[in-house]
């Protein structure tokens, strides 16, 4: 592994893009989170760099207001995650059609709950959190440029937020179709500098 990385950064760097999202888990409820991500890449084996990640599931939680009569009106909280990370992708085996490789990424964010009461906007229980999310990852290249994959991994959090009361620590995976983005980019920089 270690005469893989070093003879990787002998080659010249080239632009790595991604963008998609992963399934996984806030305690019983579905969170599909989606993330960019932009870096270099190293004779297609070494890809580092930094990303942005967002929750995209909706997962809500009444709240009594309190109120002058005898009423408690009630409002619906959103969860909200979002962090930026900084990611390494050692590719182990690749050829023709297939791709292994093993994706690690390390985030910083913050989580909270935001809510509309009245007309104005609120957000409470705001903490920062930090986590390590390893992978598998596993892609079939239809052609250089479009293919199949399918990830496997774990979100651990190693600084959660307390107030929220959920578990954070989750399973993710991905199936599906795949854009590589920095072969198109590639492409069309060879396509122009041929001109």
């Amino acid at each position: 592994m270690m005469d893989t990385l070093l003879v990787s950064f002998h080659y010249k760097p080239k632009p790595d893009f991604d963008f998609g999202t992963h399934n996984s888990f806030v305690q019983n409820g579905r969170a599909d989170i989606w993330g960019l991500k932009m870096g270099i890449s190293y004779h297609k084996r070494v890809r580092f760099g930094l990303g942005y990640n967002f929750m995209s599931s909706d997962l809500t939680q009444p709240l009594s207001m309190p109120d002058r009569g005898a009423v408690f009106p009630q409002v619906l909280m959103h969860m909200k995650m979002n962090y930026g990370s900084v990611y390494f992708t050692y590719v182990y085996f690749t050829n023709k059609h297939w791709e292994f490789n093993i994706p690690l990424q390390l985030g910083i964010g913050n989580s909270k709950y935001v809510y509309s009461y009245e007309g104005t906007n609120y957000t409470v229980k705001s903490e920062l959190i930090i986590l390590y999310e390893p992978m598998v990852e596993t892609k079939y290249y239809i052609f250089p440029w479009l293919g199949i994959y399918l990830d496997v991994g774990i979100r651990l959090m190693l600084k959660d937020n307390p107030e929220l009361g959920k578990n954070f620590n989750s399973p993710m995976y991905a199936l599906g179709l795949f854009l590589g983005y920095g072969e198109l980019y590639n492409r069309a920089a060879q396509f122009v500098k041929n001109r």
